[in-house]
């Protein structure tokens, strides 16, 4: 017996390669976003869910919240009608559980698993389907939810992360196909309505019109190229108003602004009076992608609008960070090959550098930027989105790599990282002309960065400034340094050792920062006087002439190694 969350790892003979995957989902998510009956929508989510995965089923629950359950509204492979029908109490089995709107969730053999709560009315309904294997996704937008995507086997299977990300993010597209369906189908029975009691007013005609012909030119927007430039001018034509699109932090993503000046109503008004813009969120899948500004006051028809916009814009956004997340990966691997492996051959390197104009023989520079791990996405958008020509970067380790031929990236970087407020640190390697010689280069680079980062500097450092340091800390980093190197500083460590002391870190501030013992003191957040005394405990220790040359040279490659090593603490 087996269940697993959706983060397990596992594996299918079914499995689908990951570019194939990825293409069935943009695919997908184009198909259900043209539909606009709600009913189409449902069965073009459940079919193209089925086919994605290649299961024996697949169904969609709508939640009815007042009743605390989820009921099975459309299926495909279903064979049992109790099944088809089947009414699920919220929190309780797989279907129940995912319709809540926490997270996605499977397990390898529902009847046997002993980690769900089981319901024996349905218990019997899914052992008459012969049903086995279910795996969910949440069907939530803007924090609401719908419902519940899943799929099943009548089999032992355990899905692949891969399929379940894939199932996730049709899942997410489908909300908000399906509650923009729902809407639409909404205002649809309100116009009925009206016409039928003969009582619609102009107002209400004219706002539903104009949802409905903004619907159609934002679907038109986003069917053609999905493009949030493209969504905001129709949005701010519509309004006749200028539109900002902000990130969570509030800084800007896109803005589209009126054709000519227009009439400001608030002119001569007190700005403490003045009404403030209006803003909706940005929503998808109970994300929060952003927000949406407008640069005045809007009435509650106009603020219909702008909601429309948002929700379109999130679709948008959606699409764009499918195709980011695609070509990210595929840096990351030609970024591995790049610096990690020596067996790919140079031509190969060149034609997939190609992709991102780095043509072969030009100068290339690899740059090992210092990226928290929280922030590291952020700062990789950030840096995508400033349109240095000739780059490619991904992740690597513990920083930011990118690889470019723009022998002017470094002023726009700067330029960014200030107006984030963000520090900047980063290392330098090259120019290189040969693609094979990046490796190197990025070894450089980091070693670089290291340096930074040890004595809390900020700013960008040449790994070529490090010269025979450089040399001797790569050959430390790959373990081929001798250990008798290090030996003319045994006596700090043992003592720091011994006494829990920082003797050591004390001597490698003290030579890296040329004998400034004010620097050391700030870096190690201690009194000049407290300084002073561990440098006299360290010639003690080392015995006279420990700084001053000959000897200075040979302990300060001593401890430069060791700190690239990770022993000076």
């Amino acid at each position: 017996m087996e269940h697993t969350p959706a983060s397990a790892d596992g594996g299918t003979a079914r499995a689908r390669p990951r570019g194939e995957l990825l293409q069935v989902l943009l695919d997908t998510a184009t198909d259900i976003t043209a539909l606009r009956d709600v009913e189409a929508v449902l069965q073009a989510i459940v079919r193209r869910t089925r086919v994605l995965l290649g299961t024996d089923m697949a169904y969609l629950s709508l939640t009815d919240v007042e009743r605390g359950e989820t009921y099975i509204r459309q299926s495909e492979g279903v064979a049992t009608s109790a099944y088809r029908t089947l009414r699920q109490p919220l929190g309780t089995g797989v279907l129940g559980q995912v319709a809540g709107g926490l997270a996605p969730y499977q397990t390898a053999d529902y009847l046997r698993d002993p980690a769900l709560i089981h319901v024996p009315e349905i218990d019997e309904i899914v052992r008459a389907e012969g049903v086995r294997a279910i795996m969910g996704v949440p069907l939530t937008v803007a924090g609401r939810a719908l419902g519940a995507l899943v799929v099943a086997e009548r089999r032992a299977r355990t899905f692949t992360p891969e399929e379940i990300t894939a199932v996730d993010s049709l899942g997410k597209h489908a909300a908000v196909a399906l509650d923009n369906s729902m809407r639409f189908e909404a205002l649809e029975r309100l116009a009925e309505d009206l016409v039928r009691q003969q009582q619609r007013s102009a107002e209400d005609l004219a706002l539903i019109t104009r949802v409905l012909e903004l619907d159609d030119r934002l679907m038109d927007a986003v069917m053609v190229t999905p493009d949030v430039d493209r969504v905001l001018a129709v949005g701010q034509s519509a309004l006749a108003c200028g539109l900002r699109l902000l990130d969570p932090d509030g800084a800007l993503l896109s803005a589209a602004s009126p054709p000519e000046p227009r009439d400001d109503p608030s002119a001569g008004e007190d700005p403490a009076e003045a009404a403030p813009p209006a803003s909706v969120a940005v929503m998808a899948g109970g994300e929060r992608l952003g927000s949406l500004v407008a640069d005045r006051e809007l009435d509650a028809p106009a603020l219909a609008l702008l909601e429309r916009v948002a929700v379109h814009a999130a679709l948008a956004m959606l699409f764009a960070r499918a195709e980011e997340d695609a070509d990210l990966r595929l840096q990351s691997e030609v970024l591995d090959d790049l610096l990690e492996r020596q067996d790919v051959p140079r031509e190969r390197l060149e034609r997939r550098l190609q992709r991102w104009g780095l043509q072969p023989g030009e100068p290339l520079w690899a740059i090992a930027i210092e990226a928290p791990e929280a922030d590291r996405r952020r700062r990789l958008q950030a840096v995508r989105g400033l349109g240095t020509r000739s780059v490619m970067m991904a992740t690597h380790h513990d920083h930011l790599c990118l690889v470019t031929a723009d022998p002017h990236w470094e002023r726009p970087l700067r330029a960014l990282f200030s107006t984030r407020g963000w520090r900047l640190r980063a290392g330098l390697g090259g120019p290189v002309d040969d693609v094979r010689n990046l490796g190197d280069a990025h070894r450089r680079a980091e070693l670089a960065l290291g340096s930074l980062a040890a004595l809390g500097r900020d700013g960008v450092l040449d790994g070529a400034e490090l010269g025979l340091l450089g040399a001797l800390l790569d050959l430390a980093r790959r373990g081929d340094l001798p250990q008798s190197l290090t030996a003319a500083v045994d006596p700090l460590r043992d003592y720091d050792r011994a006494r829990d002391a920082e003797l050591t870190r004390t001597a490698y501030l003290y030579l890296e920062s040329d004998g400034n013992v004010a620097r050391v003191a700030d870096v190690l957040h201690l009194h000049r006087n407290t300084v002073r005394q561990r440098l006299e405990r360290i010639g003690a220790l080392l015995g006279p002439g420990w700084d001053v040359s000959p000897r200075r040279l040979e302990t300060h490659l001593a401890l430069r190694v060791l700190e690239a090593q990770g022993a000076v603490s």
